[in-house]
């Protein structure tokens, strides 16, 4: 009994460590986890989906704000930083390739990492 307990919250923990993340709660965005950005990055809910993403450098970034209030896509290091009224798109170049994390500067619990390829 105490092994298959053991087992279980191993198998659990290791589910946790392999979700994509960026977002908080100890998970990690990497190359192998990020998804490909082929369409809009989107705001709703007060979060970024998908929050871990990656992107070619000098790409463009489509960003949509689903969310009636403003929020704003910054990315840290650089110099993107893409204001968002209610409802409003925006639109960004990625940067040079690495791994940055980004966020919404009005309400800093929405954030996420980018990886540009």
């Amino acid at each position: 009994m105490m092994k298959a307990l053991l087992a279980t919250v191993v198998v659990l923990g290791l589910m946790g460590a392999a979700a994509c993340g960026g977002g908080g709660g100890g998970s990690v965005c990497t190359s192998v986890n990020a998804t490909k950005l082929t369409g809009t990055l989107t705001v709703k809910d007060f979060a970024f989906h998908p929050n871990c993403f990656s992107v070619a450098s000098g790409s463009t970034i489509s960003v949509a704000n689903r969310d009636g209030r403003g929020h704003n896509f910054t990315v840290k290091g650089t110099d993107v930083a893409v204001g968002l009224s209610g409802g409003g798109t925006g639109k960004a170049t990625a940067p040079a390739p690495g791994t940055y994390d980004f966020l919404c500067t009005i309400h800093p619990g929405m954030k996420g990492t980018i990886i540009v390829t």
